[in-house]
């Protein structure tokens, strides 16, 4: 049943993702021929309004299918309703409609979090040790509440990563409560990519308190923005080696969000919360293929006061779809097989 709430929850994200830009492109008077959830021949689908909404076999993600939005497509160049013929405006706000969705979706399920179930607590539990890592190997496990690492405490402000890293590999002193009950572990970090760390997975504690409405609507908007500065800099991180890149397709994501389902509701909607802001930031990124490579391109025939030529655009962006969609093969591969 996780497996299944996973897999529904993963394909809303989508959904919305793609209703994005369809919303927005329908509102711009743009032609919309198909809204796919999936890639591939259609599998199951319907038409209306113009429009053809399937689901399909490849479970990669999904797309809407804009005329013209192609830069090699055949289209008639005169009809106004194709996306090269509607004013740079309206292609780019078409464009980014897809990361807004999700960031919408972000601001609304945190809404409905801190409203219904209050706000988290700062203090922290372990929600996993890792196997065959230093705290589970010192006797570490799912539970432990964390209180304090080298008698400084830690919580959300003040996170056990940061004084595992300032002991520069030196055994830490780590104080938990379990099950009501103070005990202390040493643990000897290891070190993977040039960062120490001691193997655990860590969250808040069930205990929430009620906040007005006002509160809970500020943080609703500021949540998402922090979780992007945190994702960005784990990016910044990976990129100078300093962070292991540990890469999920998206079996992996629907087996993590299957394990936060088994944890109960609000940790199933903080994974969907935490997922939105990533799909949203990452097609953000000015690369090939992405939403953020063709606002970048319209940025370009803003600056030129021309359009790039159709044929170099559609291969940088096909070249970024083949690579981007070997990754995804890879990565799922890894997450069927193992890591290895």
């Amino acid at each position: 049943m996780s497996i299944l709430v996973a897999i529904v929850g993963l394909g809303l994200l989508i959904v919305l993702h793609e209703g994005g830009h369809f919303v927005v492109a329908r509102l711009c008077g743009m032609r919309v021929e198909r809204f796919s959830i999936g890639f591939g021949p259609t599998l199951v689908g319907f038409k209306r309004g113009g429009t053809t909404f399937q689901i399909a076999p490849i479970p990669l993600g999904g797309f809407v299918q804009i005329t013209g939005l192609n830069p090699n497509e055949e289209f008639d160049h005169n009809d106004p309703n194709v996306y090269p013929n509607r004013p740079r405006w309206m292609r780019l706000l078409t464009i980014l409609a897809g990361p807004g969705a999700n960031y919408l979706t972000a601001f609304v399920l945190m809404l409905v979090v801190l409203l219904g179930y209050g706000m988290a607590s700062k203090t922290q539990k372990i929600l996993e040790p890792v196997a065959g890592r230093p705290a589970a190997a010192a006797g570490l496990k799912t539970g432990d509440v964390l209180v304090e690492a080298n008698g400084q405490a830690v919580n959300a402000d003040h996170p056990i990563s940061e004084v595992i890293q300032a002991a520069q590999g030196a055994p830490v002193s780590i104080k938990v409560m379990r099950d009501g009950k103070p005990m202390v572990f040493v643990v000897a970090p290891d070190k993977k990519a040039g960062v120490y760390q001691v193997g655990i997975q860590i969250g808040a504690i069930e205990e929430r308190t009620p906040v007005p409405v006002g509160t809970a609507i500020k943080e609703a908007f500021l949540q998402p923005y922090y979780m992007s500065v945190g994702i960005l800099g784990g990016l910044y991180d990976m990129i100078r080696g300093r962070v292991h890149a540990d890469l999920s397709g998206p079996i992996g994501i629907t087996k993590q969000i299957a394990k936060a389902a088994d944890r109960g509701i609000v940790d199933y909607l903080g994974m969907l919360i935490l997922l939105s802001v990533y799909l949203g930031l990452f097609n953000l990124l000015p690369l090939p293929a992405l939403d953020g490579g063709r606002a970048l391109f319209l940025g370009i025939e803003s600056v030129t006061r021309k359009r790039v030529n159709p044929r170099i655009e559609a291969a940088v962006h096909t070249a970024g779809f083949v690579l981007l969609l070997g990754v995804l093969v890879i990565v799922s591969f890894k997450d069927i097989f193992g890591k290895g």
